[in-house]
């Protein structure tokens, strides 16, 4: 099984919410958390091959250490997922992310996501409902993360 993540899934899934507040937001975040959490323990065993582009590396970097305040936390996670996913190099695939940009007209991050599900037939997993209706308007097989059970 393949599976694109996009940044923000990765991140949901290795950095647990910092909310103080107990309140409902702070359950659903936890609840996003173990989700992604547990895809992200699926990926680790070796069950799903996790595929993304060069750009989720340096994405992740920089969320994780703006989460945490951390350089070397944002390092660390780059580094965790460069040694766990197959990395897809965005120039290989230039041309089909012009055409799926001009088709969906979302941003040019998020058609990079859209694009690698598309030509390596895998599931899309995020949690942008903008990406997700984009994905599924050119054919890619996707799941919006708070929409797993």
């Amino acid at each position: 099984m393949k599976r694109i993540l996009d940044s923000g899934v990765i991140i949901k899934g290795l950095i647990e919410p910092r909310r103080k507040k107990q309140d409902h937001i702070l359950e659903e975040q936890l609840r996003i958390y173990d989700i992604a959490s547990s895809i992200m323990d699926t990926i680790n065993r070796g069950e799903i091959t996790l595929l993304i582009p060069n750009v989720a590396i340096v994405e992740v970097a920089a969320v994780a250490s703006r989460l945490t305040g951390k350089k070397s936390t944002g390092i660390e996670t780059a580094n965790f997922i460069r040694g766990i996913a197959k990395i897809i190099n965005e120039n290989d695939i230039l041309a089909k992310c012009i055409d799926i940009a001009a088709t969906t007209k979302v941003s040019g991050f998020d058609n990079i996501f859209i694009t690698c599900a598309k030509v390596t037939n895998s599931i899309l997993i995020t949690d942008d409902k903008k990406m997700y209706d984009a994905a599924v308007k050119v054919g890619v097989k996707a799941k919006l993360l708070r929409d797993i059970v």
